[in-house]
């Protein structure tokens, strides 16, 4: 863990305040997990107000379908749970094949006896539970789609396969004996919609493979081919024609949202490709009006990213990209809380979300980013605009970049660091005294200590490396010497370097002092003698390099640190004038120790304050009250918690917030003068990580 230091970073004096933000509403299941990313809508209950169904599995592995009854405001009331009482059951698909105004479900089955394939159909009963399964021998392995395909104003049940076959529906739920088209077609698991694409009045089937326009008898004609096209199709009028357009995965990465326009007669001739992000995982879409403008827009689920991508429609079939909002897995829309504006259902890992829309094309939920590059962050001014931006250092060396801020909490395209100031962390200060952040970093591997002076719009000069041929670690600043001008001190094997600074960005030859392991460091004047000292956290104990205010340090003095890990932050927690430290714990009870400062340099035996997983944290005061807080990652949630101001805290607040947490930073960055927080989510691929951003709402 390495808590990031932050300098130059523009944030004010607020007024107390309750440092709120944004709490996206949440709906969990009580027990067990979500099955898969199946999500539906419907008045399920029958009380005029919009619910969410979606899958769930029980803690005894029991499938079963989960009804959460909306309240009208946007908010659930407890789940309505069926179990699905079917032999190796999965969701499908939902529609109303029974014709009295609810959604039903169709299931996935497998006969327990033969290891037949099996359809279900489980009808709703318009209390929020569903009747038992009524199941006939049916293989879905290549997808199913419901529609009235034969004109009798009764669903019917399409199947992929060789051959497509339909299956009319009789209006109870039940379906007749199967009618057949001349030729195989693979309607994908989840990936065919229906329209009528050729204006005749029948109804048509679009899926990856082609467009099969519909004969009105339950046949279809042979497939028109779409060019490009993958699975998760949506059907909207784009361009205002009267016909039917497409937006679909593009072939060739699931990074591509395609969109065709319809020309009415079938086939797709015109399209234009969007990229939600170079790592993204689109695997769906929504297709509904977010800005109330008229015009179609479409909200892209990202996968890889765990968030949602805002396409904003122009009514000509082409489209502008909006904001893009965290935490979201399976998508849908409505309105929930009968403002008369769009809203979307996202699904979480033990449930699901309400993003609730503004009816401007943006939604209370935390702005997310996609392709960081996963490293160790910093927020800082590094093109003198007066707007916080944004440093991220690669844990794949080269794609450590520079994000410039635009002052509404959103960062542009990445400026790219140079090869020789890439690593993998590092501190940012100025080094040079012209009011321009520069950045060092321990090169490894008997590298020495790098230093890239930065030229004030976002770029740096190459490195200069100092100390060459000594293997450093982390590398942190101050003014050793107390001669005005910013120093750098390194760990190496024996304890810790020291490079004082001419004034201009460069260094003398390194001052060794032995410490043994001098590993996870943190600066301050921890025994009040206005001298700068280093603290270390290793083998479980605090151990403390008084400075002699001359680049040097007196003997190392140890304080117990039971279960203490990672790099401590430090802070007057008790508001008694002595720095107190915070690090992280490991074995034992999960949580944070708190350390009071002696004030000579030694501490109180570690106070836990339980928190379960922490993989962050940083103390900032964050509402202004003129006592440090505490801002916790842990896994699937950010924890705020207040200070007392006596080294006690208030019960945490939790927002929702991605897994896999790489780092923290903490800023103004929209410029309202309240402190927000930058989480970077970690992916397993180079580039593809994800930045929230939560904006303080200070109330």
């Amino acid at each position: 863990m390495r808590i990031v230091p932050l300098m130059l970073v523009l944030c004010f004096l607020i007024g107390a305040s309750q440092a709120q933000f944004i709490q996206q509403k949440t709906f969990a299941l009580a027990t067990g997990t979500l099955q898969d990313r199946f999500l539906a809508k419907g008045d399920f209950n029958r009380d005029g107000k919009l619910d969410v169904l979606l899958p769930g599995m029980s803690a005894s592995s029991q499938p079963e379908l989960v009804v959460f009854p909306g309240n009208g405001a946007g908010g659930f009331v407890a789940p309505i749970i069926t179990p699905i009482t079917a032999n190796q059951a999965g969701i499908y698909i939902a529609g109303d094949v029974n014709g009295d105004g609810i959604p039903d479900v169709v299931i996935t089955a497998m006969d327990s006896i033969t290891g037949v394939p099996q359809l279900g159909v489980m009808l709703a009963d318009g209390t929020g539970k569903f009747k038992a399964p009524v199941l006939f021998d049916a293989n879905a392995n290549r997808g199913v789609a419901l529609g009235d395909f034969n004109g009798d104003g009764k669903m019917d049940l399409a199947l992929g396969g060789s051959p497509l076959t339909v299956l009319p529906g009789k209006g109870d739920g039940t379906f007749g004996s199967p009618v057949s088209s001349a030729f195989a077609f693979n309607l994908g698991i989840g990936c065919a919609a229906t329209a009528d694409f050729n204006k005749d009045n029948k109804l048509d089937l679009v899926a990856s493979g082609g467009v099969l326009l519909g004969n009105g008898d339950g046949t279809f004609q042979s497939p028109l081919i779409i060019k490009n096209a993958y699975c998760d199709i949506a059907v909207g009028d784009f361009n205002k024609d009267g016909f039917p357009d497409l937006v679909s995965v593009a072939t060739g990465g699931r990074n591509l949202v395609q969109v065709l326009l319809g020309d009415g007669t079938g086939h797709f001739n015109k399209g234009t490709i969007y990229r939600p992000g170079e790592n993204a995982g689109v695997w769906g879409f929504v297709v509904d009006d977010f800005n109330g403008d008229n015009n179609l827009d479409i909200a892209v689920a990202n996968s890889s990213s765990g968030d949602v991508t805002l396409l904003m429609g122009k009514g000509n079939g082409t489209f502008t990209f909006g904001k893009s909002y965290a935490v979201a897995g399976s998508i849908l829309s409505g309105d929930f809380n009968g403002d008369h504006k769009a809203d979307l259902a996202v699904t979480t890992l033990q449930g699901f979300g309400v993003f609730l829309g503004r009816g401007n094309g943006t939604m209370v939920a935390n702005v997310a980013q996609n392709d960081h590059p996963a490293g160790a962050i910093h927020l800082a001014d590094f093109n003198g605009d007066g707007k916080v931006d944004e440093i991220e250092f690669g844990v794949s060396i080269g794609l450590g970049a520079v994000f410039l801020g635009r002052g509404d909490g959103t960062f542009g395209s990445r400026i790219l660091l140079p090869n020789s100031c890439q690593a993998s962390n590092g501190v940012v200060v100025d080094l040079n005294g012209d009011k321009k952040p520069d950045l060092a970093f321990a090169k490894g591997s008997g590298g020495g200590v790098a230093v890239c002076i930065g030229n004030g719009d976002g770029t740096f000069k190459d490195a200069v490396i100092y100390d060459a041929g000594v293997q450093h670690g982390q590398v942190v600043f101050g003014d050793f010497n107390h001669d005005g001008k910013m120093d750098l001190a390194a760990s190496d094997i024996g304890g810790v370097s020291v490079l004082l600074g001419n004034g201009d960005g460069t260094f003398q030859t390194a001052i060794p002092s032995a410490a043994g392991n001098f590993v996870n460091l943190v600066t301050g004047d921890f025994n009040h003698d206005g001298k700068l000292d280093i603290a270390a956290n290793s083998n479980h104990e605090i151990t403390v390099l008084l400075g002699k205010g001359d680049g040097t340090f007196r003997a190392a003095v140890t304080s117990p640190n039971s279960n203490g890990v990672g790099t401590p932050a430090a802070g007057d927690l008790n508001k008694d004038g002595n720095l107190d430290l915070v690090t992280a714990t490991q074995g034992g009870s999960d949580g944070l120790n708190i350390l009071f400062g002696n004030g000579d340099g030694t501490f109180k035996a570690p106070t836990l304050l339980n928190i379960p997983g922490p993989s962050a944290f940083q103390i900032r005061d964050l509402n202004g009250d003129g006592k440090l807080d505490l801002i916790v990652a842990v896994p699937s949630s950010l924890e705020v918690m207040l200070g007392n101001g006596d080294g006690t805290f208030q019960p945490a607040k939790s927002f929702l917030a991605p897994g896999n947490l790489a780092a923290l930073g903490v800023a103004d960055l929209n410029g309202d003068g309240l402190l927000d927080v930058a989480y970077l989510q970690q992916s397993s691929a180079p580039g593809a990580a994800t930045l929230v951003l939560f904006l303080n709402q200070g109330h």
